[in-house]
């Protein structure tokens, strides 16, 4: 009896993770790469140096944060290095804190921004850390690039908070942001929703979701090496586990482990479902999406998922363009700040604002 219900248990935990938990099979994104009409960006000298800067200080981190055999010390090392990530800024913008129906948001403000252009901001963090403060030089530039009021959202974090959350409160900053501006209450007359990596995701799915429930959407979106898909189900996870030096470590763990146990290792620490459209807006109805631009790295883990998405955005009609760079960082636009091809990016957002 004891085997058996053993065997019962078993069998409903594959099917569950298989029925409920994975996504929808779209493998059949992953042989249209070529008709997406992909641009393409080369790596310059100095990219090299400014990776090697970077990965000298996050492995010193990572040693540090291993050397406290403790989840929590460890933890607070990492969410500190995470929150300065831009303390070598020099802005001339105006910082404010605000709290947006409940969320602590911070405002960046560059000279002669129009109060009435606004860019709401979700940090990147692989949800776990990260913060405003921390990421202070992507509002900089956009704030400068849009000549908007860009809101960055603090949005709660793994684990202390379930991964539902975060879109929760992106949710709710986004509905705010839409009826307040720097300077009070008024609606934005242009509006921008951008994000990097976990905050790519959160910025996609406000995009189909503002979409979805008939609230005004976004003129434009910019995500920055996204996730799209929880159920790391795209190729790219497994083929790019060596070469992507920033997720490679952690992310390529969980995805290394047998499909079903990985689907319901992610469901245990996010305590929700990984194929929710508002956890992976790659499984939500991508038709009648505002323009959208997604840059992804060459040899990326998340690369298959800024490919699959664009795929199935573009087939459902939507304006989706993927921008590829080679043999740069996961979110170099951040850490390779100043280096060539983060500069190079940086002119691609801002065509694409000028053309919103």
């Amino acid at each position: 009896m004891l085997w058996f219900f053993l065997i019962s248990l078993l069998l409903f935990a594959w099917a569950f993770a298989l029925l409920v938990l994975d996504g929808p099979n779209l493998d059949y994104l992953d042989s249209d790469v070529e008709a997406l009409g992909v641009e393409r960006f080369p790596a310059h000298a100095d990219d090299a140096l400014a990776q090697q800067q970077f990965l000298s200080e996050i492995r010193a981190v990572r040693s540090a944060a291993a050397g406290t055999k403790s989840i929590k010390k460890g933890l607070a090392l990492v969410r500190e290095f995470a929150d300065n990530l831009s303390a070598d800024l020099q802005s001339d913008c105006e910082f404010i804190s605000v709290v947006a129906d409940g969320v602590s948001c911070e405002w960046a403000i560059a000279p002669g921004a129009d109060p009435k252009r606004r860019v709401i901001f979700l940090h990147g963090g692989a949800f776990l850390m990260g913060s405003p403060r921390g990421h202070r030089k992507y509002a900089h530039q956009l704030s400068h690039l849009a000549q908007a009021a860009v809101l960055s959202v603090d949005y709660r974090m793994l684990p202390e908070h379930r991964r539902i959350i975060s879109s929760h409160d992106a949710q709710a900053a986004y509905r705010w942001l839409l009826a307040n501006g720097p300077d009070g209450a008024s609606a934005p007359n242009w509006l921008l929703t951008a994000g990097d990596s976990a905050g790519g995701n959160l910025a996609l799915m406000l995009s189909g979701w503002s979409k979805d429930i008939g609230l005004r959407k976004p003129d434009g979106v910019i995500a920055f090496s996204p996730n799209t898909d929880t159920t790391a189900a795209a190729p790219s996870y497994k083929e790019h586990r060596d070469s992507d030096l920033i997720l490679g470590e952690g992310l390529g763990l969980i995805t290394s482990l047998p499909r079903v146990l990985s689907l319901w290792l992610g469901a245990l620490m996010m305590r929700c479902n990984p194929s929710d459209p508002l956890v992976s807006p790659l499984f939500g109805d991508l038709s009648n999406l505002a323009p959208t631009q997604i840059h992804a790295s060459s040899n990326e883990m998340l690369l298959g998922d800024a490919l699959r998405y664009t795929s199935k955005a573009r087939a459902a009609g939507s304006p989706v363009q993927l921008q590829i760079w080679e043999n740069q960082l996961h979110d170099w636009h951040l850490f390779n700040m100043g280096s060539s091809a983060a500069n190079s990016a940086w002119q691609e957002v801002d065509r694409f604002i000028r053309s919103l």
